[in-house]
């Protein structure tokens, strides 16, 4: 059913309607159109554009299509359907009659489109805020059973300094929730109503635009007209902030994979989120973190691809903004998909913390408190640096480790040095002496914790 063709002599070219055709991508709408034409009747009806019988037929004819979609039976028809609307149209006007007619009244779609792609967005990020939440516990539950397992934390790829898995996994924690907050001002930027705005300057008809809001949960409504319609910032905002995300999770993906190989060995990758080799029998590959890793560059073409559809548009509704669709839906699939399985598959995970520990023993990752010793006993920085470079290269030379070092050695470097120092010899004492609230010192990380479990409870 066409929603236009008055003006025209002649038919449209079939190879031109399947070129023009959005129904195959589009149809994920369906349930959202018919809310939105469900309030609308509800308001012709207030304005008495429709009379009550008229409605409660529109009402059972959209009723009825619904139960045509939930059991499978609303097919479009790309010879006859060029988008959702169109077809959910041609239901209405089998079950209704011609009364289906009057019901876009003051209305066009590219009102409609946006208040469809809206709702359908509200209730995805609903759902995405759900999911990321899920994925928080799973790395809360995580930091906090390694709460006391020592490893190193890397610079430039280096053994730097002590802290614990469970700071690193909290670490994951806290940009997820970066990506909570973020998802939830695109809730906000999503949840604005575009109805009234008609084609680009507004309608006649005196659209109760109060009830419509009511009726259909947005917060407010835009104050222009030609904003009103071709706005897709709620749509480039989702797609920074899915691609934000993305970022995030591979990079946490390419810690899990380089902890999984034989050169850290910090973990072990669980079968049932794994694959093997076709030729190599021995291998493990993590191939569940590789994918999303990969998956990054998708979900950030997929924003790079709506940035250039906007950038050249001019004002008002442009029918480049059909291809919006694409990019939106497949970045929505790809990262429901990752935020349903990363928590059973983080959970999965066996860190091998004994592993960890003889890595961080084994370099001189103490270095940092060891001068930090230096100053807090009035050496400048600086020397404090260069002595306990010296030491560190000595150590290297003599195949020495830090905490095998004995006081009078130490004297040797400066006579500042005394058994106090002893404690940071050890990693785990050198934890123990870090005094700045974002570290991993025992007391800071229950505070941290603490911290974590309140935003998630936000």
């Amino acid at each position: 059913m066409k929603l236009w063709g008055g003006r025209f002599k002649r038919e449209q070219s079939g190879d031109f309607l399947a070129f023009e055709s959005s129904i195959s991508f589009d149809f994920r709408l369906a349930r959202a159109d018919i809310e939105v034409n469900r309030a609308w009747a509800k308001m012709l009806e207030k304005i008495e554009i429709l009379t009550d019988s008229e409605l409660k037929k529109i009402l059972t004819a959209l009723d009825d299509t619904q139960k045509d979609l939930e059991k499978g039976r609303l097919k479009a028809d790309e010879a006859l359907h060029e988008d959702i609307h169109s077809l959910i149209e041609d239901r209405l006007f089998t079950y209704a009659g011609s009364v289906a007619k009057k019901l876009p009244a003051g209305r066009s779609r590219n009102e409609l489109v946006s208040a469809d792609m809206r709702l359908y967005m509200r209730e995805r990020i609903e759902y995405i805020l759900g999911l990321i939440k899920g994925a928080q516990r799973s790395l809360l539950e995580a930091g906090t059973r390694y709460s006391g397992a020592v490893m190193p934390a890397f610079t430039h790829m280096q053994k730097a300094v002590p802290v614990t898995l469970g700071h690193l996994i909290l670490s994951y924690f806290w940009k997820l929730n970066r990506d909570k907050k973020f998802f939830r001002y695109v809730l906000e930027e999503t949840n604005i109503m575009p109805l009234g705005g008609g084609a680009a300057g507004g309608t006649t008809i005196a659209v109760d635009t109060d009830f419509l809001m009511s009726e259909l949960g947005f917060s407010r409504s835009f104050a222009n007209s030609i904003d009103g319609t071709s706005n897709r910032d709620f749509i480039l905002l989702f797609l920074e902030a899915a691609c934000n995300m993305q970022v995030h999770f591979s990079g946490i993906c390419e810690d899990m994979i380089l902890f999984s190989s034989e050169y850290f060995s910090y973990l072990k990758l669980p079968d049932e989120y794994s694959t093997g080799s076709s030729l190599m029998p021995q291998k493990k590959n993590p191939d569940f973190f590789e994918l999303v890793r990969g998956k990054t560059g998708r979900v950030s073409g997929n924003l790079a691809a709506i940035i250039n559809l906007l950038k050249g548009l001019p004002s008002g509704y442009n029918r480049d903004l059909q291809e919006d669709k694409v990019s939106l839906f497949d970045t929505v699939d790809e990262i429901e998909g990752i935020l349903k399985l990363f928590p059973a598959v983080f959970s999965a995970l066996e860190f091998d913390t004994d592993a960890m520990l003889k890595s961080v023993e084994r370099g001189s990752v103490c270095a940092q408190a060891l001068a930090e010793f230096l100053v807090m006993r009035g050496m400048p920085f600086r020397k404090a640096h260069e002595i306990i470079g010296k030491i560190v290269s000595d150590n290297e030379l003599l195949y020495r480790k830090m905490s095998e070092i004995k006081v009078a050695d130490m004297k040797v470097y400066s006579e500042l040095f005394s058994a106090d120092v002893i404690p940071i010899l050890e990693p785990a004492g050198a934890l123990r002496q870090l005094a700045t609230p974002s570290s991993p010192s025992p007391m800071m990380f229950e505070q941290q914790l603490r911290l974590a479990y309140e935003a998630l409870e936000e």
